[in-house]
């Protein structure tokens, strides 16, 4: 049933194609007769259309010999990759059982090296810990700016994973043994300094031991971790500095003197932040520079009373070694003028309150500014006493605000209190002492003239005694 079926619809569809080619033909058989009036034109067209259906199955015939051609070196391609590939994985198996035999003999041998070394294992410990402690000490020794190579050998030994060598081991004992040796040397080469800037400079430094090193008058640092010398922000004190000032200069044949600090940098960094003389200074306030001022005010009044007692005195032993001569540039040449222009008076009280008027203004004279220095004496205490209380209240103001948990906030007012207190002491103690000093010489200057009055006054007395007679 199924093949007549299949028959029929044969029958029927050649048959419609029958009717479309007749159709077809009909239709161009009336076209032909409708452009035979026109000529071959259509004849032309049929020629090149055959043309270029013919060469274009010739070139779909080129395309589909190549694609054979391709089509055929892929396969050989491919079946080449695949050789490749089982090579490979023949290559892969054969290295796969070549691990698992070094496994297994790593294994084993590894074994044997446990066996074998034995207690090996722990000199190896005690090796790497032995080298660890002493980079960390080398590291932080200020040797190592002389010999900077020893810190990359010491490292290399430090970091090794492997059982030391007896080479390994001398260089770690040598390195140790170096350390122990130039710790107590004395020694000067030249490097480079860092300023407290930032900018570096070459200098010769002197290495004394591993406590300090110093360019000069100054004292540096060493900062392990960059490796390199920093001048100190602040200095000691001059003393201080003079000693190293004079290390350096000095040659290896002479000893000076050098304040070192044996605990490697502690003992210096905790003296260079004492203030200064200066900053002592400062920390008076307003009430410490008047004390200041007072004491200079003094000192000033002191020194001019030296100086003119002292001329005064030295004016009067020339003159007591010229009696028979008396000048006026002195009170008791004055006071012998006097006498010799009254002498001729005959009433001893006329004449000796003439002598007393000429020697009180000169007494006047040798005590002038004596009871100004006792003021300023008395005076300087005070002030240093009202420099405590004001620093006090300042000290009571910073605990009420911000209450007595940090010492630094209380630290301003304290130092004001004491300091003032010093500087009032430093000025009237020193004006207390020249003032008993300089009453003492005018007072004995003041003796010699009362005793030379005394004399002439009692000559003249016996003259006139003898002149009665």
């Amino acid at each position: 049933m199924k093949p007549t079926l299949k028959f029929a619809r044969h029958i029927l569809s050649n048959a419609a194609a029958g009717l479309v080619l007749t159709a077809s033909a009909v239709a161009l058989t009336a076209a032909v007769s409708a452009q035979a009036q026109t000529g071959d034109a259509l004849k032309n067209l049929y020629q090149q259309i055959n043309k270029e259906v013919t060469a274009e199955a010739t070139h779909n015939t080129e395309r589909e010999q190549r694609f054979r051609a391709a089509a055929g070196e892929q396969q050989a391609m491919l079946a080449d990759v695949q050789n490749k590939l089982a090579a490979q994985e023949k290559l892969r198996a054969e290295m796969q059982s070549v691990f698992d035999a070094n496994e297994n003999e790593l294994a084993e041998l590894s074994t044997q090296l446990d066996k074998r070394t034995g207690n090996l294992g722990e000199l190896f410990g005690v090796f790497r810990q032995m080298a660890g402690d002493t980079q960390q000490m080398l590291f932080d020794s200020v040797i190592s700016v002389e010999h900077p190579e020893r810190i990359a050998l010491l490292q290399s030994l430090a970091e090794t994973k492997e059982v030391p060598t007896i080479t390994q081991m001398q260089q770690l004992w040598s390195l140790m043994l170096q350390e122990v040796s130039l710790s107590g040397t004395v020694s000067r080469f030249e490097t480079t300094v860092v300023k407290p800037s930032g900018e570096s400079y070459k200098a010769p430094v002197t290495r004394i031991g591993t406590f300090n090193i110093v360019s000069g008058d100054k004292y540096l640092n060493y900062v392990s971790d960059s490796q390199q010398l920093v001048e100190l922000a602040r200095q000691p004190s001059g003393s201080i500095r003079s000693t190293a000032a004079d290390l350096s200069k000095s040659s290896g044949d002479t000893s000076v003197g050098f304040a070192l600090d044996p605990s490697r940098g502690a003992l210096l960094g905790l003296l260079v932040q004492s203030p200064s003389f200066m900053e002592r200074v400062d920390q008076g306030q307003q009430v410490g520079y008047a004390i200041i001022a007072l004491g200079i005010i003094g000192l000033l009044v002191v020194l001019e009373r030296m100086i003119k007692l002292g001329r005064i005195s030295s004016l009067m032993k020339k003159q007591l070694k010229d009696m028979e001569h008396p000048a006026n540039d002195n009170p008791l040449g004055r006071m012998m003028l006097a006498y010799y222009e009254n002498k001729h008076l005959k009433d001893l009280d006329v004449l000796s309150k003439k002598l007393d008027e000429v020697i009180f203004k000169d007494l006047a004279e040798l005590r002038k500014g004596l009871s100004t220095i006792k003021v300023l004496a008395a005076i300087a205490p005070l002030m240093g006493l009202l420099g405590t209380v004001t620093g006090m209240i300042g000290t009571f103001q910073a605990i009420t605000l911000f209450g007595a948990g940090d010492p630094k906030l209380m630290a301003g007012g304290i130092s004001q209190a004491l300091v003032t207190t010093v500087q009032g002491l430093v000025v009237a103690i020193p004006l207390l002492l020249s003032s008993n000093m300089l009453s003492s010489r005018a007072q004995q200057l003041s003796k010699v003239i009362g005793e030379q009055a005394s004399g002439m006054i009692a000559e003249k007395a016996v003259d006139i005694a003898q002149s009665k007679a």
